[in-house]
């Protein structure tokens, strides 16, 4: 799949419906420190969990090849290098002393002209340091249909403008680990050009004026110290400390220096009960803090988190939607869980609230297309309520249903603005009840991998959340042959969405009907030996006209191969 379907989609929850406990893929971040806590989210969390080693069902016949290699890693560049976590999993932990690699490249190219590298040099310093040192590149040079609002539709008159698009990311990171505890210290640079749609009635610019003036530019500067305690000792006293600096700069006029600060403190009493007090904050010419102090009860099936959180935000420059005078806000955050068989099913209830601010530097990161105007913005959930069931069935088949509500308040979403020959992306949004029905199946074997992902939404303010989809599906298919060659199929599908846009010629908000896509890949890879993997792979396949923000169309369909190297 694209970058950019990468982005939306890991963004999307955290965004769109912010603060909604919808059920995800497994290896989504569910918000709560596991180092600290020392917890199983729900008992449930069944795709990350170790699982004990399955027998092959065939011989090797590969020039003796090793079968039980984890091929999957070839596309990171290291596979749980900083998880260092005392924290408890499903089932036995793998056997043997994990050698991670010192040097990690992938390099790809598709045509239409779609480049992309990653390359990380790890030198390997022993068991108390480690280093590296990281560069990322992802772009795409050619051309995308051109979006018309005609009505109230968003249609394509075959027409293409140029949709060229880059991102370079450098970056160090630094470890030192002892007996109990861990320091890391990292830092990175990223620069990235979007080039920006033009009006329907604009010339079509050149590739040179697309670059010099139909185009948004920013640059992304991030620093970070985090402390923590790698203490497996059960009454131990757990602490993580994470120290954050951002800069960012749309070489317009807009420039953000922002502090972050995540601060977590907890001990285990008599084995049962546990204490934790967590700060959180984010820090610039406006803020916003949040205090929780935590009790949890552990025992047996049962699982049990009773905690409040008390906030505060600051800043006339915050964009506050209606609630201007929200100044102090108090969530509940607590949780049940019961394992209602064991090893295999646990159910769940969570009751919830989150105060979320979203930076210049983090609006940017999501929709690259934004205007100068350069406004952070403060979103809410004052109550939101989950229930659920996770299972899993002969450690290869795991499953997960819930249903969620939120009285969401500013959302953030985006429309579409034209401004003179240009169109860029605004903030948009609104208060919204949410509701949302979600499902994910999941079956791994030694030769065949499948995931079904399912969210139904309901919005009693669509104008809310424009963008976002009522029903989504996502599919995964990977099929291998004796661990060597893999074939791997993707599909997301989401049915059409409401976009909203403002023309010049009437300064009105209009709703449009933007139609709905379906996205597949398709990736057949074949490892040479451990350290040499060549791939083939298509994106968009179907050649769908995909919007994600209105007036933005994702490249079309795009083939090109490239190798993965570990040394």
């Amino acid at each position: 799949m694209t970058n950019m379907r990468r982005i939306i989609i890991s963004a999307f929850s955290a965004v769109v419906l912010a603060a909604l406990p919808a059920v995800r893929p497994a290896n989504a971040q569910s918000g709560i420190n596991s180092t600290v806590r020392v917890e199983r989210n729900y008992e449930g969390r069944i795709a990350n969990a170790v699982k004990s080693p399955l027998d092959t069902r065939v011989d090797d016949s590969l020039f003796n090849f090793r079968l039980k290699f984890d091929y999957t890693t070839f596309y990171d560049p290291y596979k749980d290098l900083y998880e260092f976590s005392p924290m408890m999993t499903l089932g036995p932990a793998s056997e043997g002393k994990v050698v991670y690699p010192w040097f990690y490249a992938r390099i790809s190219a598709a045509y239409p002209w779609t480049p992309a590298a990653d390359v990380y040099v790890t030198p390997r310093l022993g068991e108390r340091f480690s280093f590296g040192v990281y560069f990322n590149h992802d772009s795409y040079w050619g051309n995308v249909p051109q979006v018309r609002l005609y009505g109230d539709r968003a249609v394509y008159d075959g027409q293409k403008r140029i949709g060229d698009r880059m991102k370079n990311r450098a970056g160090t990171f630094f470890g030192y680990r002892w007996k109990k505890g861990e320091l890391k210290l990292d830092a990175s640079y990223s620069g990235s050009v979007y080039s920006l749609a033009t009006a329907n009635y604009a010339m079509a610019p050149s590739r040179q004026e697309v670059w010099n003036l139909y185009s948004n530019r920013f640059d992304n500067v991030a620093a970070a110290l985090s402390v923590r305690s790698t203490n497996p000792d059960r009454n131990a006293f757990y602490y993580n400390l994470d120290l954050g600096y951002r800069f960012f700069d749309n070489r317009q006029s807009i420039r953000e220096h922002i502090a972050d600060a995540d601060i977590s403190l907890g001990a285990t009493i008599a084995g049962y009960h546990k204490l934790y007090l967590e700060f959180d904050g984010t820090f610039s010419g406006y803020g916003v803090w949040k205090l929780t102090p935590v009790y949890r009860w552990e025992k047996d099936r049962w699982r049990v988190k009773a905690g409040v959180t008390f906030s505060s935000n600051y800043g006339s420059t915050l964009d506050y939607g209606d609630h201007a005078g929200s100044r102090y806000l108090m969530y509940p955050d607590a949780s049940v869980s019961f394992e209602a068989a064991r090893n295999a099913l646990w159910l769940y209830l969570n009751v919830y609230g989150d105060n979320k601010i979203y930076t210049s530097y983090d609006i940017f990161s999501i929709n690259p297309w934004m205007d100068n105007t350069g406004i952070a913005r403060l979103a809410s959930t004052p109550f939101a309520a989950g229930i659920g069931l996770r299972g899993q069935v002969r450690d290869r088949f795991s499953y997960s249903l819930g249903a969620d509500y939120a009285l969401a308040r500013n959302m953030l979403s985006f429309m579409s603005q034209q401004q003179g020959q240009k169109i860029y992306q605004i903030v948009a949004g609104g208060d919204s009840h949410v509701f949302t029905a979600s499902g994910v199946l999941r079956w791994k074997s030694m030769d065949f991998f499948a995931l079904a992902e399912v969210n139904y939404r309901y919005l009693s303010n669509p104008k809310a959340a424009l963008m976002t989809p009522a029903f989504d599906l996502n599919a995964v298919l990977e099929y291998n042959l004796k661990q060597r060659l893999f074939i791997r199929a993707d599909c997301y599908f989401r049915t059409a969405t409401t976009g909203a846009a403002m023309l010049p010629e009437d300064f009105v908000t209009t709703l449009y009907r933007v139609p709905a896509f379906v996205d597949v890949g398709l990736r057949v890879s074949y490892a040479v030996n451990t350290r040499l993997m060549v791939f083939v792979e298509g994106n968009n396949l179907a050649n769908s006209k995909i919007q994600y923000f209105l007036n933005y169309v994702e490249p079309g369909i795009n083939i090109g191969a490239g190798i993965c190297l570990k040394l």
